[in-house]
Order: structure tokens, then C-alpha cells, then sequence
């Protein structure tokens, strides 16, 4: 009969090699267990990307005018608003007349009395004249009527001058729109005086836009007349292609930039004074480019899952810099010839088992 101590320890070690085996069937189970996705893969490489300067500028108007009367008088009525569209013609504002055609009043005066006088010199130079020829005259004296014929023809012209521009000047009481635009400032009301050089209302043809910037020099010794560049506008949507017409060569002297001006297409619902920002391509350089797909969000990290040679993801966070055709630039975080994963990847975690699809997966150019 064996010992009880001899008894026990034989459970024990049974007892041992139990759970010995349960565990090592548990870990086999795991390993078994690991999740394995199907995805598609990129291998990192090089791409040419542009090179580009980006300005802040406005949008001005190529038409803008400060209407101002060339009159001087009360305004009796302004009949626009600002905002309000208005057609080559249409009335803008208009001026009291009554002061004009005192003016007229007078000028008529003075004409009526300036053709009253040439009738009198004229039949008195008729008179004379024929005193003259029967010698009843002196030579003298038909010279001095001659002359108030001449003189009383002068002053009737220049009254008939007077009366005319009088006449005008009411034409002007009433001030149109010179082109096709819209009222985007008032600078009085009715009951104004208006004065001349004195703008009342400003008028601008939204028809017709282009971007006003200020460049550095550098960046204005590569840019000529007739280049383009992409202009994005507060309010639209998609950027616009404009075109450089102006470009002035003398520098500010504060900033020592230099203007320019590019002409944008016709476009709606932009206004000037419009926010733009410029984009200028100075040329293509070299840099890593991934698929826009490759890139998922963690926690408000942007990264990418590596691929290991055993078929592994980890995640990698990435800096990520420019757009173009959906691909990105990386500017850190990645090597040249990396594999990461482009698809099923907004599910994975570090440490999962991928299977590659050969089929569907991408390699770099």
C-alpha cells in the first residue's frame, strides 16, 4: 500500500498536466482565431506634384463709375437702391430744374433782344448803304453802321450760343445709367445738394470681374502677361481658370510687392470685394504619393496601415500635404517601396492578419 503523501502529489501532477493541456489547446485555439481581411494594397512610390504659390487677393470691378451731377441744385428724387440691377438709360437720380430754367429764361431774353437788335442795324445799314451810294453820306459814317450791322450779328449768334447751352444743361437734370450694372452705394439722399465732381451714386458691372493681388518679387520676375492660374472665390464652389492682362512692373514701396491684375469669366452671384485666393504652379517637384483610400482616422490621427512581411498591418501615422487626382503627398511617415493598405481598412486594428487579393491590389508607378 503506497503512502498518502505519495497519493496526493500523483493528483497534483495529474491535476497539472490537465490544465497544462487545456491550456495549450486554449493558446492553439487563439491562434486560430485571428481575424484575416481581404484587402488591396499600394506600394509607396514617387510622383510629380506642382509646384505653387498661393496669394490672397480680391475681386474688383473692371467697370465701376461715381455718378456725379454737373449741375449744381437740390436732388429732387433717387429712384434706385443699392443692390438694384439697372439698364444702360435708366434713370439714377434728378436734379431740381428750377434753376435751369431760370437760366433758359434769361438766356431767351437776351436772344430775343440780340435779334431785335440786328434788325434795327440792319435796316439801318440798308439805309445807309444806299445813302451811301447817292453820296448823300460820308465814308465814314457808313463804316461805323457797317461795323454795328457786323457787331449786332456776333452778339446775336452768341446769345443764340448761350440760349443753347442753357437749353442743354436741363438735359442733365436728369442722370441715367452709362452701362448695365448695379447700384452698390448711395451717397445722398433726396434734398441734397448736388454738386459737380460730387459722386451720388456708384455704379459697378458685376458682368464683368477680375482679381486684383499683390506679389512678391520673386514670385512676379516668373509670371508674364497671358499666364494662368486657379482662382478660388468665396461662394463658388469650384475654382476658376483666370488669365494675368496686367502687371505692374514698379514696386509698392512699403511692401515691395508688385500689383497685378487677371481676368476672371463671366461668373454669378460674386460681388467685388470679394475674398479670392490665387494659385500659381511654378513647376512640378518629386514627392511620395498614396492613394486617398489608404488614409483612415484614429482617434483624430490620420495614418495608414503597413503591411509586414508576414502579412501583418500596423498603424502608421502619416503627415499628409497636398491633393491632386486623388492621391496624396506624404511629407512624413513613410518610405520609399512600403505596401499599405488601400481597402477594408476602416475596421482594422494593429496586429490583424491581412490576405492580399493579387487580383485588385495596386503597386506604385
Amino acid at each position: 500500500m503506497k503512502p498518502m503523501w505519495m497519493l496526493l502529489n500523483t493528483g497534483v501532477i495529474a491535476a497539472l498536466f490537465a490544465v497544462s493541456g487545456c491550456s495549450s489547446d486554449t493558446q492553439q485555439e487563439a491562434a486560430y482565431d485571428v481575424a484575416k481581411y481581404e484587402v488591396t494594397t499600394h506600394q509607396v512610390s514617387f510622383g510629380s506634384v506642382p509646384m505653387v504659390s498661393h496669394v490672397p487677393g480680391s475681386v474688383v470691378p473692371d467697370q465701376q463709375a461715381r455718378i456725379a451731377s454737373r449741375l449744381m441744385g437740390y436732388i429732387r428724387s433717387i429712384p434706385v437702391e443699392v443692390g438694384q440691377s439697372v439698364k444702360r438709360g435708366d434713370l439714377l437720380f434728378s436734379i431740381d430744374p428750377q434753376d435751369i430754367q431760370s437760366q433758359i429764361s434769361q438766356a431767351r431774353a437776351g436772344y430775343l433782344q440780340a435779334q431785335a437788335a440786328l434788325e434795327n442795324a440792319k435796316a439801318d445799314f440798308e439805309r445807309f448803304s444806299q445813302l451811301y451810294k447817292e453820296e448823300s453820306v460820308s465814308r465814314q459814317q457808313f463804316d461805323g453802321i457797317r461795323l454795328q450791322y457786323s457787331v449786332a450779328q456776333e452778339n446775336l449768334a452768341a446769345a443764340k450760343a448761350g440760349l443753347e447751352q442753357a437749353e442743354s444743361q436741363l438735359n442733365y437734370a436728369n442722370v441715367r445709367a452709362p452701362f448695365d450694372g448695379v447700384i452698390v452705394r448711395k451717397m445722398a439722399v433726396a434734398g441734397d445738394l448736388a454738386a459737380p465732381g460730387n459722386p451720388v451714386v456708384i455704379i459697378e458691372n458685376l458682368k464683368s470681374l477680375s482679381v486684383e493681388a499683390e506679389v512678391s518679387q520673386d514670385l512676379y520676375a516668373q509670371l508674364q502677361v497671358g499666364d494662368t492660374a486657379m482662382v478660388m472665390v468665396d461662394g463658388q464652389k469650384e475654382p476658376l481658370v483666370a488669365e494675368i492682362y496686367s502687371l505692374v512692373s514698379a514696386a509698392n514701396p512699403r511692401t515691395r510687392g508688385h500689383n497685378l491684375k487677371l481676368s476672371l469669366p463671366e461668373v454669378n452671384n460674386v460681388n467685388s470685394g470679394t475674398f479670392a485666393r490665387i494659385e500659381f504652379k511654378r513647376g512640378e517637384r518629386q514627392t511620395l504619393l498614396i492613394p486617398e483610400s489608404a488614409v483612415v482616422n484614429r482617434s483624430g490621427i490620420e495614418g495608414v496601415f503597413v503591411v509586414t512581411a508576414d502579412n501583418y498591418v500596423q498603424f502608421r501615422m502619416v503627415r499628409i500635404g497636398m491633393t491632386k487626382n486623388g492621391q496624396y503627398e506624404v511629407q512624413a511617415g513613410l518610405d520609399m517601396d512600403e505596401v499599405i493598405v488601400t481597402s477594408n481598412n476602416q475596421t482594422l486594428v494593429n496586429g490583424d492578419q491581412v490576405i492580399l487579393t493579387s487580383a485588385n491590389s495596386e503597386t506604385g508607378a
